[in-house]
């Protein structure tokens, strides 16, 4: 019988490869002013500026992946500073990297921003097997198992509890124009609360901090398929818009329009939203 309480030996090893490679992350920018931060290197495979903390912390956690690889005989990184590349002999597993989530509050100094690593045994978001989400501005360690449950900072995360109404709702890729239409469907949500992160507000809809988010812009699998996990380990309701979620590539260039929520009922509303949303553009 699996136990659910504790992730397996083999996710153990992961998540302390990643942790340690966060906080290095962690100590590296901890002094790092917002313009060095927000200083442009070129441009990463999933076609945004790469700025210096994103290949910073991406350089560290490739690094912190080098003996995963030669234990497993290679490895894939799909990463959205170097696209998908090979390490060692390549093949499985993928590992899904988006070094820096929240880049744009990161480089200027807002602390909403994290790191977003996932594990898959194959090339779609249902073969993805682990989870982990390091929050720096709390210190928060997300981390889901596929199967086994999901923890914060090491313990067992709740399952969510459906709610009566939205009472928090979470929004990204939140541009004005965008908010204003997918506002007006969400008229029975109490308050609406924007991050800057979507692997954040996967992770805050998973603890129950949020009651339900909805990505208003196309999110990548870099962003997501960590996040994603993790939400749907604590029994969240997480759907992608026109398609399965688990048919989702784990590639840097798929975008997919997201929505989780406690509340199964609640996700047509959020999905009138980002629609309302996307018809804005």
């Amino acid at each position: 019988m699996i136990d659910k309480t504790t992730p397996s030996a083999d996710a153990l090893a992961w998540f302390g490869r990643f942790r340690s490679a966060c906080l290095r992350i962690a100590a590296e920018i901890a002094e790092m002013p917002p313009a060095k931060r927000a200083e442009v290197v070129g441009d990463g495979a999933g076609g945004d500026r790469t700025v210096h903390i994103d290949l910073l912390a991406e350089d560290i956690v490739i690094e912190s992946l080098k003996e995963a690889a030669a234990e497993n005989d290679g490895l894939t990184l799909v990463s959205e500073e170097v696209g998908e590349a090979s390490m060692g002999a390549g093949g499985l597993p993928i590992v899904v990297i988006d070094p820096i989530d929240g880049s744009l509050n990161a480089k200027r100094g807002l602390p909403y921003f994290a790191t977003s690593i996932a594990v898959a045994d194959g090339p779609t978001m249902g073969d993805v097997t682990l989870g982990y989400v390091y929050d720096y501005g709390t210190g928060n360690e997300f981390t889901a198992e596929a199967g086994r449950g999901a923890w914060l900072n090491g313990r067992p995360m709740a399952q969510v509890a459906p709610q009566d109404a939205l009472r928090v709702v979470a929004l990204e890729g939140a541009y004005p124009h965008r908010l204003a239409h997918a506002a007006l469907e969400l008229g029975e949500a109490r308050r609406l609360r924007m991050i800057g992160a979507l692997a954040l507000s996967l992770c805050v809809t998973a603890a129950g901090w949020a009651d339900g988010m909805a990505g208003l812009g196309g999110g990548r699998s870099v962003d997501v398929a960590a996040g994603q996990l993790i939400a749907r380990e604590c029994g969240a309701h997480v759907a992608t818009i026109d398609e399965p979620l688990d048919d989702y590539p784990l590639d840097v260039t798929s975008r997919r329009f997201m929505v989780a929520c406690a509340n199964p009922d609640h996700a047509v509303m959020l999905e009138r939203a980002v629609q309302a949303a996307r018809d804005a553009d």
